[in-house]
């Protein structure tokens, strides 16, 4: 045999036994509840089994020896990778130490929980193949978990929706003009039906995209007249929010200049137990953006397809996460889809994870606290000034 050939085998064999490691064990699917633990990262495993890996060429007595010291019982070997599952009838609760006390044996190459993996839920929107930033910030594996719903309101800020778009109005339970008299909620411009798409457009409904809280219901407060929003109707739209039930204020809004009526409206907001969430700006500057930039605001900057930052993302010390904002799908006015670009783009797939934990119970510090310590971290070690504590990670957010 060849080293080439000899190499393709061997892959393959590591291949195979990966899987059969999935399905050998008894466990592996249809496991009892009782008997699944869960790490710190939120991944789940058999509580009380383990993989061994044995190192090549072992003694085989040196082979016995393992795990008899816990009266571990031998459930599988996996052939050719030198890989046995052992069970640990009496291990339940200290797994961490036997694995650590058989990972020191001389004749053990490695030791790894007996891991449950399971197919991530894939909606059936046809457009969903095009919206890179879900998996990219892994809301797929995070719907396995929690999908969001009716009890979980998300605001949207903006410049109003298209209610009778196909991909959003299911999902439309108020709605209120700030802007007009009489009103008219509906949207003029597009933004705020491509921001609200993003964040909880209707999902596996055979149509369009899919949002990043499914279940979340949606809250119009539009607030654009003639291209833009005065402080004093956002202002009125955030308490207007929070005052109606919202769990999470998404602003893809904002410009430099701070007033005491809209940080005022924020810290009332806050106060109510409501998350609120802001874009970071589009001039590709240091500086600072307002409501984004105020302290009870999650401040959102933008990534690109590749993961690296935005050349329009404003950044600065008060950035707190990124997410991916170019390029990306979502509905648009007359029921169709487009791409756009922006932070704020990246704001609702921070609020449709704010959304997600709402639906777990979590307060609005939890939320917050959850949203940045689970992010993925970018650039320069820990938090920096292009993107905050990181990518937010969904996966990780829900997992605990």
């Amino acid at each position: 045999m060849t080293g080439l050939a000899r190499q393709t085998t061997v892959l393959a064999l590591a291949a195979v036994a990966a899987v059969m490691l999935l399905f050998l064990a008894p466990s592996a699917w249809g496991q009892p509840r009782e008997r699944i633990a869960e790490g710190p990262d939120g991944a789940q495993y058999v509580s009380d089994e383990l993989i061994v890996t044995y190192e090549p060429g072992a003694p085989a007595e040196r082979v016995k020896e393992v795990g008899r010291r816990f009266e571990a019982r031998a459930e599988e070997a996996v052939p050719g990778i030198d890989a046995r599952l052992l069970s640990f009838p009496d291990g339940e609760g200290s797994l961490a130490r036997i694995k650590h006390t058989l990972q020191e044996n001389p004749a053990v190459e490695s030791v790894d929980y007996n891991y449950i993996r399971v197919p991530a839920f894939t909606p059936d929107d046809p457009r969903y193949g095009e919206q890179y930033g879900l998996p990219q910030t892994r809301f797929p594996e995070a719907w396995n978990r929690v999908r969001g719903n009716p009890e979980v309101d998300i605001a949207m800020v903006d410049t109003g929706i298209d209610t009778d778009h196909p991909d959003l109005k299911m999902n439309v339970a108020l709605r209120k003009d700030f802007t007009t008299r009489p009103e008219n909620p509906e949207d003029g411009d597009g933004h705020g039906t491509h921001v609200a798409g993003i964040a909880a457009a209707v999902t596996d409904n055979g149509k369009g995209v899919a949002g990043a809280c499914p279940g979340c219901d949606l809250f119009v407060a539009k607030v654009v007249k003639d291209g833009g929003a005065t402080d004093g109707a956002a202002a009125d739209a955030i308490v207007w929010a929070a005052n109606s039930g919202a769990e999470v204020v998404n602003i893809s809004l904002g410009a430099p200049g701070s007033s005491d009526a809209l940080k005022n409206a924020v810290d009332y907001a806050w106060n109510k137990g409501v998350v609120v969430v802001a874009a970071a700006g589009n001039s590709g500057r240091e500086v600072r953006d307002y409501p984004a930039a105020y302290q009870n605001v999650v401040a959102v900057a933008a990534t690109t397809k590749d993961g690296r930052r935005a050349s329009y993302s404003n950044y600065g010390s008060w950035v707190d996460v990124a997410a991916p904002g170019s390029g990306i799908v979502s509905t648009k006015l007359g029921g169709g889809y487009g791409s756009l670009s922006g932070t704020s783009m990246s704001t609702p797939y921070v609020s449709g994870l704010a959304g997600l934990l709402a639906a777990q119970g979590r307060t609005a510090s939890s939320i917050r606290s959850r949203i940045e310590n689970t992010a993925t971290d970018l650039g320069p070690d820990g938090k920096d000034k292009y993107y905050g504590h990181g990518r937010i990670n969904a996966y990780r957010a829900v997992g605990n």
